[in-house]
């Protein structure tokens, strides 16, 4: 038997050194991907928005459909696959809606950037690994990538299954439609990646490539006929609830761009190095240019995200980092002719960018963590208390769904946005001198007094934020019928609106001057941020405005007054919304310390008592947050 022939030993050292490198280049993505992990538990969270997906998930289990509300077939979710992946491990193996999906999350992302660095890999090929963990630093210097992984939502999947699609197109074509399809299971956006590869497809073979989009429509075809026949419409509900067409959806989708380009594309550093190369570049990749280019005009075209932190650009990052950094090599080699040096001047620049990107991006980011958190803990809070002390039949409508919808499972929820409510997604009201600035622009103010609810939450409180929750204050029926309540929670009390009549439509009318709404508002704003002194005038506006007694002004401004030492005026104020309003609560607090203070021991008990026997909820500060503690917010963004 001949032996076999050894290689020879000037091979051995290089096979070596082939082997380190390798071993080396693995150290280096090992620990990109664990410094990623880290950042996703650091920055903890479940996104209010998952928690609609999770109701969606739990009334299919629960026998009710995919239905947000029992009865209601809305498809107010974008994410089937990924609601079906929850109720499947949910059932099959019990395990509860948010360990899956932040599990899913931060696994999608790990592998995000090992397909990144892979694309690395046939680029840079043997170059030194310095340049591998310059690039790897870009995305994790992103921390929006860690915060949409770990939120629950199925953000890095889809982004995951994109980049997927497109490296397959270099490496595998034949597999790029079943992870287009995929994709496009996740979020509707899979068919802009599609429409991505059929014009790459289209340009290079000056053909169209008929057979690859048989492969992928076909597949859809069976979910395209259900969500037909389910819910009666292709396009998700949220489709009509937050897109549109006009001037101001592009130029509200241009100040999201732009903040992107800022922060995270280094004032635009980001975009401009593959623009200045797209000439050397197009040739290899033209289908990732024109991925960056779609789906930009995409995110422009639909007014940006409602969500902040770059939700949007996940999908998009990765592919702009590959080709910046291929790029910025291309540079360095054309015009620094010193190979070490020109690698050097790259490390360099890239570390720079990573740093300025990170710098400019990092507040942002914390601010907004901050603000989900709370949100969320207030819902759940609202929820907890509202089945505690309000029976179990009742109706709620809110602008913040999440979390307080899954919390009241069996209720019925209304969203005031419109996105699991198919009526307010379709026929939007208009109300005189009103121009929404949100990107949830749509609301019926008319149909969901219509509705009888029982309780309505505004997200920051007394004070009408959302265009949705302006416009309520607008309607006469939502003015008499609802006042204001509170849970203590803290210390401080949060409030929602309760309904404390029936709503009569043909008696309502909406108000003809909307300035009232915005000086109210900007009186609430002002009253914990600049003073009582601010605050007044802007009240005192906003009830002439109005032409009419209002009790909740009648509290803000007596409120002004208590706060401002004058005591005489506050206690007529406080006294005439007692007197307009059984429900008012706060006024009669107050009036209560007011009566303390002069010695008026039978007021003191007699409000005590109206207050214990109709408002009993008011005394309950037994609710334990099941949540860590929240950090505080960046010192500049208090």
């Amino acid at each position: 038997m001949a032996k076999a022939k050894s290689k020879p030993p000037a091979q051995r050292p290089q096979a070596r050194k082939a082997t380190s490198y390798a071993i080396v280049l693995f150290l280096v993505a090992a620990a990109a991907i664990a410094i990623f992990q880290y950042s996703c538990f650091k920055y903890e969270l479940t996104q209010d928005d998952a928690y609609i997906s999770f109701r969606y998930a739990a009334n299919f289990l629960h026998g009710d459909g995919l239905v947000f509300n029992a009865g209601e077939r809305v498809e107010g979710y974008t994410n089937f696959l990924w609601v079906m992946l929850m109720a499947l491990a949910k059932q099959l193996l019990g395990i509860d809606f948010i360990v899956t999906t932040r599990l899913l999350g931060v696994a999608a992302g790990s592998l995000l950037f090992l397909l990144f660095l892979w694309l690395m890999k046939d680029e840079f090929k043997e170059n030194p690994v310095l340049l591998y963990a310059a690039t790897a630093a870009m995305m994790l210097t992103n921390l929006s990538l860690a915060y949409w992984s770990i939120a629950s939502l199925e953000t890095a999947a889809f982004a995951f299954m994109a980049l997927a699609a497109l490296v397959c197109e270099y490496r595998k074509p034949q597999l790029t439609p079943a992870l287009l399809v995929l994709a496009s299971l996740l979020r509707p956006e899979g068919a802009i990646v599609f429409g991505v590869c059929f014009l790459n497809r289209w340009l290079a073979g000056r053909a169209l490539p008929l057979r690859f989009a048989l492969t992928y429509i076909a597949p859809l075809l069976p979910f395209a006929a259900f969500k037909l026949g389910y819910y009666g419409s292709l396009f998700p509900n949220p489709y009509y609830a937050k897109s549109g067409v006009g001037l101001e959806y592009i130029a509200t989708g241009l100040q999201y761009f732009w903040a992107f380009t800022k922060d995270l594309g280094g004032y635009g550093v980001l975009f401009l190095v593959p623009l200045l190369a797209v000439k050397r570049l197009w040739g290899r990749f033209s289908l990732l240019y024109i991925y960056v280019l779609l789906y930009c005009f995409y995110i422009i075209w639909v007014g940006g995200d409602v969500l902040f932190v770059y939700r949007f650009f996940f999908p998009v990052a990765p592919v702009l980092y590959f080709l910046f950094a291929v790029a910025l090599l291309d540079f360095a080699e054309r015009f620094i002719k010193n190979a070490p040096v020109a690698k050097a001047a790259f490390v360099a620049v890239v570390a720079a960018f990573s740093i300025a990107s990170y710098s400019l991006s990092i507040n942002h980011v914390k601010t907004y963590w901050f603000y989900e958190q709370n949100i969320v803990r207030k819902m759940h809070f609202l929820g907890t208390m509202l089945k505690k002390h309000m029976g179990n039949d009742f109706s709620v409508a809110v602008s913040t769904i999440g979390m307080i919808s899954y919390q009241l499972l069996g209720h019925r929820v209304i969203d005031l946005l419109g996105l699991t409510d198919s009526y307010i997604a379709r026929h939007p009201e208009q109300i005189p001198g009103m121009t929404p600035t949100w990107k949830e622009r749509r609301f019926n103010s008319s149909y969901l007094l219509s509705q009888q609810p029982d309780f309505i939450i505004f997200s920051t409180g007394y004070k009408p934020s959302a265009p949705a929750e302006r416009a309520l204050m607008m309607h006469s029926e939502f003015r008499h019928k609802f006042s204001p309540m509170g849970f203590v929670r803290e210390g401080s009390y949060k409030v929602f609106w309760m309904r404390h009549g029936e709503i009569d439509m043909a008696a309502d009318s909406v108000h003809h001057d909307y300035q009232f709404v915005e000086r109210m508002v900007d009186g609430f704003y002002h009253t914990n941020r600049t003073g009582p002194q601010t605050a007044l005038p802007m009240f005192k506006e906003a009830e002439q405005r109005l032409g009419e007694v209002y009790p909740l002004l009648d509290y803000a401004i007596g409120d002004c007054f208590y706060r401002s030492n004058q005591k005489d005026s506050a206690r007529a104020r406080f006294d005439r919304a007692i007197a307009m309003d059984d429900y008012a609560w706060e006024a009669r607090i107050h009036a209560q310390h007011l009566a303390l203070e002069r010695g008026d021991t039978a007021s003191v008990y007699a409000y005590g008592n109206y207050i214990m026997k109709r408002f009993p909820w008011l005394k309950d500060d037994s609710y334990r947050s099941p949540f860590p503690p929240l950090q505080a917010l960046p010192p500049d963004r208090d």
